[in-house]
C-alpha cells in the first residue's frame, strides 16, 4: 500500500508564493531554506517511488527539470510520476526524453488515488499542486504533511492550506531545524487517513 506524503515550503503565515502580483516567484524568501533543506529534500524525492502533482505544478515542472542534470534532477526525471487532473480534455503528458516516466490521472480524484495507493508500495511524494493537496486532505487520501517552514510573514500570497472543509488532526513525526537560515521542517502524520479500495 502507497503511502501519500505531501512536501511544500511555507512562510510562517502558510503562503508558499510570492505576494500578489509576484506569486510565482517565490525564491526571494524560500532560498535560504532550501539551500539549508537541500540534503533532505533531495533524500525524500531520491527514495520516492513515485512523485504525484497537479496539472498547474506538472506544467511548471516539465518545463524545467527533463533538461537539467544533477542528482536531484536524475530523481526527479528517472521516477515515476502521475498527473492528477479533473480535466478530461487533457489527453497526454509529457516530460522530455523521460516522457515513459510519467502517467496521467484524468476524472475522479477519489477513485484515481485509491488505485495508485494500491498499485504503489512506498512512498508517494506530492509536490507543491496546492490544489490538489487540498482535496487530497478534504478526501482523506494524504498520509503526511511534510513541510518546511521558513522565518518570514508575507501577509499576502496563495496559502497553501486554503479551501480545508474539516478538522484534520495530525500527529508530529520529526521536525528539523535548519540552523543557518532559520527553517523548520515538521513531519505529521495525518490521522484518520483512508485506506485505498
Amino acid at each position: 500500500m502507497g503511502k501519500i506524503i505531501v512536501s511544500v515550503h511555507s512562510t510562517l503565515d502558510g503562503v508558499f508564493t510570492e505576494p500578489h502580483g509576484d506569486e510565482n516567484n517565490f525564491t526571494s524568501w524560500a532560498m535560504p531554506g532550501i539551500t539549508d533543506s537541500w540534503n533532505d529534500i533531495l533524500t525524500m524525492v531520491q527514495q520516492a517511488e513515485a512523485i504525484l502533482m497537479g496539472r498547474v505544478t506538472y506544467e511548471g515542472l516539465s518545463q524545467a527539470w527533463p533538461y537539467m542534470e544533477g542528482d536531484f534532477a536524475d530523481a526527479m526525471n528517472n521516477t515515476p510520476k502521475y498527473v492528477a487532473t479533473r480535466n478530461m480534455n487533457i489527453r497526454e503528458v509529457y516530460w522530455g526524453d523521460y516522457s515513459s516516466t510519467i502517467s496521467l490521472l484524468a476524472g475522479d480524484l477519489s477513485q484515481n488515488i485509491a488505485k495508485l495507493k494500491n498499485k504503489i508500495q512506498g512512498d508517494i511524494m506530492v509536490t507543491a499542486s496546492s490544489s490538489l493537496v487540498q482535496s487530497l486532505i478534504n478526501a482523506k487520501l494524504a498520509d503526511e504533511i511534510s513541510m518546511i517552514i521558513h522565518p518570514v510573514i508575507l501577509g499576502s500570497g496563495k496559502r497553501y492550506l486554503d479551501n480545508i472543509t474539516a478538522r484534520n488532526d495530525l500527529k508530529l513525526l520529526n521536525t528539523q531545524i535548519y540552523e543557518t537560515s532559520g527553517s523548520m521542517k515538521l513531519d505529521y502524520e495525518v490521522m484518520g487517513t483512508v485506506s485505498g479500495l
